[in-house]
């Protein structure tokens, strides 16, 4: 239940939530009108917390409020841009730049985050061995995951 949330891209809901796709297909249509027009200036930058995947897949494991709107809000706006709006600021942005650093490498290619999303979701070990041969993407991915654990854990502990 807890590692359903996050796996390879917060934000594809189909894959991540296991079935909740409304909530965060929601939640994530809320964030990007919410959010294309902010004027709030972009949130300190959050470190990389545990900065290794299969490490923070094993920390959302022990989370007990991942089914809750709360955390579904934190898990997916972590990563995406600043938002002005009430339901994400406290979160969105906070793991921008680690998400952006993921994203524009190379060896992040779709095949690494097909894989990762098909592995079951409390699976760590799987989705750890997905990165294989994409050593630089497992560390940006490690520190996106890392980050997103450390701010969202409050919320979805």
């Amino acid at each position: 239940m807890a590692a359903d949330l996050f796996v390879a891209e917060p934000f594809e809901p189909a894959r991540t939530l296991n079935g909740r796709f409304g909530a965060l297909a929601g939640t994530l249509a809320m964030i990007v009108a919410a959010c294309s027009s902010s004027s709030t200036p972009t949130p300190p930058a959050e470190g990389n917390g545990v900065n290794d995947v299969k490490a923070a897949c094993q920390i959302r494991m022990g989370w007990t409020r991942t089914s809750t709107e709360r955390c579904i809000d934190c898990v997916v706006a972590a990563p995406e841009p600043q938002c002005d709006c009430e339901q994400f600021k406290e979160f969105a942005g906070r793991c921008r730049s680690q998400e952006e650093a993921r994203r524009a490498e190379a060896g992040c290619t779709a095949s690494v985050n097909d894989c990762t999303n098909a592995c079951a979701a409390t699976d760590c070990a799987c989705i750890d061995a997905c990165y294989g041969q994409a050593a630089r993407c497992e560390q940006l991915a490690g520190a996106r995951d890392g980050c997103v654990v450390d701010v969202c854990s409050d919320v979805c502990r």
